[in-house]
């Protein structure tokens, strides 16, 4: 079975850090978001990855090729038209299964029990805010409506950015309705619109929960994923061609060629080759090559 991983975004709640760096190797906890994202398919059944690159390409494939735990194919989203048109690059015509799962989100859950489902899955959990999400409302298990980002949600079900379908192909004719038929939400086109057809044409989806999703999308979500990854590991992650003198440092990850020198830091992210001297820093990316002294 594939997974399929889209990476193509700017990421431009990023900026400036994405500006130099893609959204999907900025690190947490140590290593890029997609090393923990594959990381937890080690012991699937998953064999191949399909990655939807874009702007910084070069880095992402020579990121994924020297990571040689997987198959890796990377496809081209031209245009920023929408997830449901970014999947579409990497579907084949097969009636193989296929998991999705996006590029900015680290998600804890038993994944060979999911590869195992009989049926379409969509991965849920309650949120606070559940107009910046895919919504499904259900019936029992059975997903029987989707929503992208309603104005008045009808449940706080939200999809939270992994799906296992069952069929490729039937996917892939689904998102062809949309182009044919030009139908768009929020002027993109959306892969919730995509699976509401296949479920108009009698597709079964179910739901299943997540107990623990760690986004990565935005800076405070990124500080926080790093902060929980490193609670767990009880220590920080500190590459080990940094400098550090005097310092006390706590749940902080140090890229490669950093210094810090009589310093305080408290769930910090240092990007490559940056320097912090003489300062307390709390909740904070230092960006590549800066220097905070």
């Amino acid at each position: 079975m594939k997974a399929i991983i889209p990476v193509a975004g700017k990421g431009k709640r990023l900026y400036p850090h994405t500006q130099i760096v893609p959204k999907a190797l900025l690190p947490t906890a140590g290593k890029p978001v997609l090393s923990h994202i594959f990381d937890r398919l080690l012991n699937s059944e998953i064999k191949k990855i399909c990655l939807i690159i874009g702007e910084f390409s070069k880095e992402i494939e020579a990121f994924c090729l020297n990571y040689g735990k997987f198959e890796f194919e990377f496809v081209t989203q031209g245009e920023a038209l929408g997830l449901g048109h970014a999947i579409y690059q990497a579907l084949d015509s097969s009636d193989d299964p296929c998991l999705i799962m996006l590029g900015d989100t680290i998600i804890n859950l038993d994944y060979v029990k999911l590869l195992n489902s009989k049926y379409n899955s969509i991965g849920v959990a309650k949120v606070n805010d559940p107009k910046r999400y895919g919504i499904v409302e259900l019936n029992g298990e059975r997903i029987i409506k989707f929503w992208e980002k309603p104005e008045n949600p009808p449940s706080d079900l939200a999809i939270l950015g992994i799906y296992l379908i069952k069929n490729q192909s039937n996917l892939r004719t689904a998102i062809n309705y949309l182009f044919d038929n030009d139908i768009k939400t929020k002027n993109e086109y959306q892969l919730t619109d995509a699976l509401s057809r296949m479920l108009n044409l009698g597709e079964v989806f179910n739901k299943f929960n997540i107990d623990e999703y760690l986004d990565c999308g935005i800076p405070e979500t990124l500080l926080s994923t790093n902060r929980v990854l490193l609670e767990k590991k009880l220590g920080n992650s500190i590459s080990s061609t940094s400098k550090i003198i005097a310092s006390d440092i706590k749940l902080s990850t140090i890229s490669d060629g950093c210094t810090v020198i009589n310093s305080e830091l408290h769930n910090v992210i240092m990007l490559s080759g940056s320097r912090v001297e003489n300062t307390h820093l709390r909740d904070v990316i230092v960006g590549c090559n800066e220097k905070i002294l």
